[in-house]
């Protein structure tokens, strides 16, 4: 079967990441490799001699001819990097969040319906052994009831150039909860403050409410002085800990519940709360890396394979979440419907 042509437009931080996936995969051949700063390209594209190098995207796409290409931009340059794309005949995998605004994503999504081209969404974490196997464990009842979610995304920067904390960070728990609930969220509020001079929100709190009455709290900030990224799923069975930065124990799963016995609904007074604590697991995780499973999966689907996990759709709903927080923040953390 022949490899799939691959181009990747942005060397910044998670390109090259892309880019080293696309090229150890058998899957593909990475054919481009794009950037506006000229050092930049310049400085990946000597691991790969073999691959054009460009400043332009349209100009790579006229020449390298690519199949699909991995847009990993700034957020505002989003949907018109992926209309190139799209309009070159490629399918296209668009870093998180997908665009700048619900227009935009919806724009992209319809354009790329029209040229019967596939769009993909970057939500990596989607693809690690931990959050599958999470997700394993509530679609299975592993978990009971799911209570709530409580979700602490912190570090000390990096301050975005065009995005606030909640663009930057809140799309990775978003796409995790999307993934593993299987529910869309019906609301959001979000609260936050600002400590730089460009008035951005570095601080945020968002309480996302979802179909089936689950409320998931997240904080996310960069002033942090330590990285924490941390989630807990609580539930009447048993809850879990998933913690990213653990090397060995990303998952903890905790035989811990709660159960509430309520004798005379109109006597709340009287509800009975039965505690039940058991023991703790940390089961096995598959460990291959997330981004080459991702590959693995688009390529499938490329070649007329099943879904993919990470659709354009859903990348629309994180983007519609992100829209509605921004409003929540101007509004003083007022609940926004979605």
């Amino acid at each position: 079967m022949s490899r799939i042509k691959a181009a990747v437009i942005g060397l910044g931080y998670w390109g090259p990441n892309l880019a080293r996936n696309f090229q150890v995969s058998d899957d593909y051949e990475l054919v481009g490799l794009c950037d506006l700063d000229p050092k930049r390209v310049e400085k990946v594209a000597a691991n790969y001699p073999w691959a054009k190098h460009f400043t332009s995207a349209d100009e790579m796409m006229r020449t390298a001819k690519p199949e699909i290409v991995a847009v990993c931009t700034p957020v505002a340059s989003h949907a018109p990097l992926v209309k190139t794309a799209l309009e070159g005949g490629a399918h296209v995998l668009c870093e998180k969040p997908l665009a700048a605004n619900v227009g935009e994503a919806s724009e992209i999504i319809e354009l790329a319906n029209k040229r019967e081209r596939r769009l993909f969404v970057d939500h990596t974490f989607q693809y690690t052994g931990a959050v599958r196997s999470i997700r394993d464990l509530y679609t299975k009842g592993s978990l009971g009831e799911l209570f709530y979610v409580d979700s602490v995304r912190i570090n000390l920067g990096l301050f975005q150039p065009d995005v606030d904390v909640i663009w930057d960070l809140a799309p990775h728990d978003l796409s995790i909860l999307n993934f593993v609930i299987g529910k869309k969220p019906v609301s959001v509020q979000a609260t936050g403050s600002s400590h730089n001079p460009r008035g951005f929100a570095d601080v945020a709190y968002l309480d996302v409410r979802y179909e089936n009455d689950v409320t998931a709290h997240l904080h996310l900030s960069w002033l942090s002085p330590v990285k924490v990224r941390r989630m807990i799923f609580a539930g009447t069975t048993s809850s879990v800990i998933y913690d990213d930065l653990e090397m060995s124990e990303k998952v903890k799963i905790y035989d811990h519940g709660v159960t509430f016995d309520v004798s005379d609904i109109e006597t709340r007074k009287q509800v009975l709360v039965n505690y039940r604590r058991g023991e703790m697991r940390a089961p096995a995780l598959d460990n291959k890396e997330a981004l080459g499973v991702e590959l693995r999966e688009i390529a499938s689907v490329i070649r007329g394979g099943k879904a993919p996990v990470a659709t354009a759709e859903e990348g629309l709903s994180v983007v519609r979440v992100l829209e509605a927080s921004q409003k929540s923040l101007k509004q003083d953390g007022a609940r926004i419907a979605l």
